[in-house]
């Protein structure tokens, strides 16, 4: 009965990687899986940019911050996911809504789901120049991408720089249920943050239960 949430538990942002590539199968399930992620009126915005060639990885890599340059190059596949706004309907229910972003989120979602089912880490990165970002893979203006992913299987963590390698095995605390859900009537439980906005990411920023 719990199958599903001891998958979806079991998704971690891992940054070492292994050097071996991710066979051709593995990455057509986790495309197919982006495909298959629903969409409002089933217009379907997602699109996927698979930096394949060592001079479009080369160019994509540059575009990610710097913090993300110290890692991600390991993964044999960086994938960035997007979406084509001008493909949504204008208007839903009479109120204008970035349903594209929605849309691009829960193709994200099934990425990462279907990787942690195949024994990968799909990481995903949002600290990257949307521009140049595009520009690596002469895609349009009209496409907004939302994450890059730094995909393949688990790495030794010693492969990492010693900071980062503290992160790797840190603890993942969740915001408990009575926080998430408010059942109803919102309560003062519900404006708890999971990490501490004033506070920075180099500290952790996370607060306690």
């Amino acid at each position: 009965m719990g199958e599903l949430i001891e998958a979806l538990s079991g998704r971690r942002a891992r940054r070492a990687f292994d050097p071996r590539e991710v066979p051709a199968e593995m990455q057509e399930l986790l495309w197919r899986a982006v495909s298959v992620a629903p969409s409002h009126g089933n217009v379907q915005s997602a699109r996927l940019l698979v930096a394949q060639s060592t001079e479009v990885r080369a160019r994509l890599t540059e575009a990610l911050s710097e913090g993300n340059r110290n890692w991600a190059p390991a993964a044999p596949l960086l994938v960035a996911l997007g979406s084509m706004p001008a493909h949504e309907h204008a208007e839903s229910y009479g109120e204008e809504r970035a349903l594209w972003s929605f849309h691009a989120g829960i193709a994200a979602g099934n990425l990462m789901a279907q990787a942690t089912a195949l024994g990968l880490v799909a990481h995903p990165m949002a600290g990257f120049d949307e521009e140049a970002v595009r520009s690596a893979f002469g895609a349009p203006d009209e496409l907004r991408v939302l994450v890059v992913f730094a995909i393949g299987f688990p790495g030794a963590v010693e492969s990492l720089p010693e900071d980062l390698q503290r992160r790797e095995v840190r603890e993942q605390r969740r915001q408990p249920l009575e926080r998430l859900v408010a059942i109803d009537a919102w309560g003062e439980q519900n404006a708890e943050p999971a990490r501490d906005p004033s506070r920075s990411r180099r500290d952790g920023g996370k607060l306690g239960r």
